[in-house]
């Protein structure tokens, strides 16, 4: 099937990666691929022609880290920072889920994201089975992960956690390529060093995704380099392997200038959190020295519990407020940078080419952002509107794959009814 969508502002991608704002011109969709961008009288004839007059039409956002389920959590552990949230706040409540827990909270986070225009979001969490077999109902893209976690140089503690992470990058193929089965470390922390060499041996076969927690606090950094001989997070999982597939490394707020030599060599993706590292007060990652030195930068919410909310539009404003503030520069960051952050950069950091951008023979993976609201108008910078204007709630649709997913607050695959009764019945055991 065939979908022409017309009179909106498009946000182009040109030949030379920059952004290009079209007016005046079309998108046909053909399955799932943009098949034409351009004046409309020159454009394919198309099944199905939708108007989008006074619509932005640009790439789906990319929440390149997340933890979806933690929509349960949503809010625990306020106010508390990141070592004593994890032990009193959120490992408690976390050891009540069960699998069907994760599949309520993780259908409960797509909803919000769907609704805020993410088409594309990597998601690590337990019982990623279940997270897989909710994304694939869904519609939309993701990454998903076994964590990887090991407590003891003497036996395996979680037992048979190794093969559970093999067996997901093995045995959960998507024929569509929509949904990615990858490696995880949780980080340095929550890992012994010969589960880490087991994990980069065996993905030197399978060539997996790695994602990563990496230096998101101090007390994490320096704690890694005393017990490795003053090796930082970087420098000890490129030691052992892990950095020679493509990997993805969440925070990197206290990484230093050697590291970034490392992930530019390595090709390892930072993602910037600003919510979740403003709300924990684990610092700023230095995301202006990692754009200049070549590292590629994306953008991710974190989980509910530490946003606590999963609106990619609130990550760009915030994000790109905090660099120019911390650097003292207003041009720092500027909007198209951040747009990249959160499209094309996150799409490349989860290792995917064919998205992340409105462009001939990239997957439609399309939003519609409304010009109707008083904040949005006047539209004189599309990019800088985008970033510092725009909310969630100005999405009107949201298609993946050529598939609309979200439109006009109607959800296309997902029972919305259905899901809050769950989620409802699923807080009320939790925390009943």
């Amino acid at each position: 099937m065939s979908i022409k969508l017309k009179n909106g502002i498009i946000l182009a991608t040109g030949e030379n990666g920059d952004f290009r704002v079209l007016e005046g011109s079309c998108i046909v969709i053909n399955g799932k691929i943009i098949e034409y961008i351009g004046p409309e009288e020159d454009a394919p004839c198309a099944d199905e022609v939708k108007d989008m007059r006074n619509r932005i039409l640009m790439p789906g956002l990319v929440n390149a880290h997340g933890h979806g389920p933690m929509t349960l959590l949503r809010g625990v552990g306020g106010g508390l920072a990141l070592q004593e949230w994890l032990e009193t706040a959120i490992f408690p409540i976390e050891d009540k889920l069960t699998p069907e827990d994760i599949a309520v909270g993780e259908r409960w986070a797509i909803m919000e994201m769907l609704a805020s225009g993410t088409t594309c979001v990597s998601d690590m969490y337990d019982f990623p089975w279940k997270t897989w077999e909710v994304m694939k109902e869904s519609g939309i893209k993701g990454n998903v992960c076994r964590v990887g976690l090991s407590f003891s140089d003497t036996e395996e503690i979680p037992t048979n956690r190794f093969n559970e992470c093999v067996s997901l990058v093995r045995d959960y193929k998507d024929e569509d390529d929509r949904v990615f089965s990858e490696f995880c470390l949780h980080s340095e922390y929550l890992t012994k060093e010969a589960f880490v060499r087991k994990i980069a041996e065996i993905n030197s076969e399978l060539h997996a995704n790695v994602n990563v927690h990496v230096s998101e606090t101090r007390r994490e950094h320096e704690e890694c380099k005393a017990r490795h001989n003053g090796l930082t997070p970087i420098q000890y999982l490129e030691k052992c392997g892990i950095l020679d597939e493509n990997t993805y490394a969440a925070h990197c707020v206290w990484v230093e200038d050697g590291d970034l030599e490392i992930m530019k060599e390595k090709k390892v993706s930072a993602v910037f959190n600003p919510s979740s590292n403003c709300k924990l007060a684990s610092g700023f990652a230095s995301i202006d020295k990692m754009l200049t030195k070549g590292v590629n930068v994306a953008l991710g919410t974190d989980g509910c519990a530490s946003n606590d909310n999963l609106n990619m539009f609130e990550e760009m404003h915030l994000g790109s407020m905090i660099i120019k503030n911390i650097k003292s520069d207003a041009t720092k960051l500027n909007s198209e940078q951040m747009l990249k952050l959160a499209t094309v950069n996150g799409a490349r950091a989860m290792g995917r080419t064919d998205t992340g951008e409105l462009k001939v023979g990239k997957r439609a993976d399309i939003i519609a952002v409304s010009l109707d609201k008083p904040h949005m108008y006047p539209a004189f910078n599309i990019p800088n509107l985008l970033v510092y204007s725009a909310q969630g709630s100005d999405v009107v649709m949201t298609m993946v794959d050529g598939n609309i997913l979200y439109e006009n607050g109607e959800y296309k695959t997902i029972d919305a009814e259905k899901a809050r009764f769950e989620m409802k019945k699923c807080i009320d055991r939790i925390y009943g």
